[in-house]
Formats: structure tokens, C-alpha cells, sequence
């Protein structure tokens, strides 16, 4: 899976956009440290890191447990996010849409409510150390009943003035089909929530052509296996979805054997939208400037494929549209288009 990139530009001061990030699989050291646990780095890893390569989706996702324990209290909640958000900047991230799932929080005892309001007064404090802009998404989750994933949605509905701007369903795709959560989406279309779904990274493109047909996204986290289909690529690109593809987190849980063999570059020089994200930044460990720093090395991308996905990624975000432009013209600057 690795790269060699020491012949690869630095790219962290350029400024960058990131709309596939998972809270629990991002939590950082500095966060345990303030928490009271000065764990060191080597033991950091072992616990909260999946291996380079996986055996599969779940075997990545087994990963996240120690993270998810470690989130089941207010100051936890919120000293992670202020922690990640703090990373983002030093990563040269202007906008960041960060995504969980609120009932996976509540092992202590918290309410959906008080999870949200731990999660948001992180934000705010990150981003005001920061300056950072940054939204939430909360996740319903595949293998959770539709009922819980419905108080899911009404919760975002609840806190769509307070950092919220859209749901994403989440989770094991093989193993869990699109299908039995429709009504709970088709509310989060009543409500008007903007709605993205993870599709076509554990499973083929009967998967993806399930949540596009049946959750009506908007995005598609991954999507990278619709390369398996000509004519779902063509649909995809005629519907202007969005991907969200994150390369090394596929090649970690083996959609890919290696970064040559992704096809992100070929996605892109076919014109379809999408954006460059990391997924996790514990789990795989990984930065965005790590990120662009191996596509560099590997299909040679340069300013103007970095600066084009940007520009995507924006143009796509479930930010308010009023707040997009001056964020562009930052793209625009920092990238010397």
C-alpha cells in the first residue's frame, strides 16, 4: 500500500476541503492527553490504529472500537472534536464536513441530545481556536432497526441550525442492503435534510444502483466500484453525484491491492465529480497533504487536478451557498489558479 513520496511535493499549507471524515475514527492523542491518558505514540498505535491492510470492511471497522469507547462522555465528545478540528487547520483544511453516529455514544449514559450538544461545543471551539469552517453529519447506520435510525433524522432535523447540514447511511454495505432503511431517508428528504450514503466500496454496483434508486443521495461516499460498470459511471456522471473517495482507506480494508491499481485517476480523467478525503485519520493514519502527496507520486497529479477536485468538493458541499464563494476565492488563491 505505501508510497514512496519523498520526491512529492508538501502540500499542507495549500488550502483544502474535506467531506468524508468520521469523528470516531479520528481521534488524536493530543485529545487522550487532555483527557487525562498520556498515552505514548507506539501504544497509541497498537490500540487505535487497523492494520496497513485488512481483511475486510469489518476487519477496518473492529479498528474503530477502542476510539468509539474512548467517546462515551461530554468532555470526550467535545475535546475530540476540538482536537480534529485543530488538526484539519494544521492540514491546510478550510472546510471540513465531519461525520458520526450519535447512538453510538450513549454507552454512558448520554441522550441523543446531550450528544449533540458535547459535539457542538467542540466545534465551536475548534473553530473559533482555528478559524476553521466546519459542519456536522450524522450517520444512521445499516445494521442498526430503521426505527433507531429514524430518531437519527429527527434529531438532524433538530439541530440543522446548531452545525448540522445533512445525514449519510453508513456501515457494513455487503451485509446490510440499502433497502430496509427507504422510509427513513425518504423522511430525511421530507424534512429537507441533505442526504449522502456510503455505496460501492464493500460491494459492487448492484449497491450502488440500490442507494441511488431507493436513498436518492446527493453523494455517494466511495462509489470507486462503480469503475466495475460503463453504465453506471454514465449515470452517475449524468445525475452530477458526487463522489467521495478515499484511495488509501480503500486499499487499507482490499477493495484495491495497491494505489497504481485505484481507480481515482481514471474517475477523474472520465470527468465524473468528485473529491479527494481521508475517511479516518487515526484508523489508517492519514493527513490530506499525506493523501495528495501519493497521488502526486502515483498519477501525477499537479495544481490543477488538486485545485479542480477542490473546487468540486465545494461546489457539492451541504454548506449554505452564501458561504461558498469566499471559500472558493481561498481555493482559487492558495493554489495559484
Amino acid at each position: 500500500m505505501l508510497v514512496d513520496v519523498t520526491a512529492a511535493p508538501d502540500f499542507t499549507l495549500k488550502p483544502k476541503v474535506e467531506l468524508h471524515l468520521h469523528l470516531d475514527c479520528s481521534l488524536t492523542r493530543t485529545a487522550l492527553h487532555r483527557l487525562g491518558n498520556p498515552i505514548g505514540e507506539a501504544e497509541f498505535r497498537r490500540l487505535y490504529t487497523a492494520p496497513e491492510r485488512c481483511d475486510s470492511l469489518m476487519d477496518y471497522l473492529r479498528a474503530i472500537g477502542p476510539s468509539c469507547e474512548a467517546l462515551q462522555t461530554a468532555p470526550a465528545l467535545a475535546i475530540a472534536m476540538d482536537e480534529l478540528l485543530r488538526a484539519l487547520a494544521a492540514d491546510g483544511v478550510i472546510y471540513a464536513e465531519i461525520r458520526f453516529a450519535p447512538h453510538t455514544h450513549q454507552r454512558g449514559g448520554l441522550s441523543l441530545d446531550q450528544v449533540m450538544e458535547a459535539v457542538t461545543d467542540g466545534l465551536v471551539a475548534g473553530a473559533s481556536a482555528t478559524g476553521i469552517e466546519a459542519r456536522l453529519l450524522l450517520c444512521a447506520l445499516r445494521d442498526y432497526p430503521p426505527a433507531e435510525n429514524l430518531k437519527v433524522i429527527e434529531l438532524a432535523h433538530r439541530w440543522r441550525d446548531r452545525g448540522v447540514v445533512g445525514v449519510d447511511l453508513a456501515g457494513d454495505e455487503a451485509g446490510h442492503p440499502a433497502a430496509a432503511n427507504r422510509a427513513v431517508f425518504d423522511r430525511a428528504h421530507t424534512l429537507g435534510l441533505p442526504v449522502t450514503a456510503h455505496a460501492g466500496e464493500a460491494a459492487g454496483p448492484d449497491s450502488l444502483r440500490e442507494a441511488i434508486a431507493l436513498i436518492a443521495p446527493a453523494r455517494i461516499g466511495h462509489g470507486v466500484r462503480a469503475i466495475e460498470s460503463e453504465d453506471l459511471m454514465a449515470e452517475i456522471k449524468a445525475r452530477n453525484l458526487h463522489l467521495e473517495v478515499c484511495p488509501s482507506s480503500n486499499i487499507q480494508v482490499g477493495v484495491f491491492g495497491d494505489y497504481a491499481a485505484h481507480p481515482v485517476d481514471l474517475m477523474s480523467r472520465r470527468g465524473l465529480s468528485l473529491s479527494i478525503n481521508t475517511d479516518a485519520r487515526t484508523v489508517a493514519p492519514l493527513s490530506l497533504s499525506l493523501e495528495y502527496r501519493r497521488l502526486a507520486a502515483t498519477f501525477g497529479w499537479q495544481t490543477g487536478e488538486f485545485l479542480a477536485h477542490n473546487l468540486e468538493a465545494l461546489r457539492h458541499a451541504f454548506l449554505p451557498e452564501e458561504k461558498k464563494p469566499a471559500l472558493g476565492g481561498r481555493l482559487i488563491e492558495g493554489w495559484g489558479g
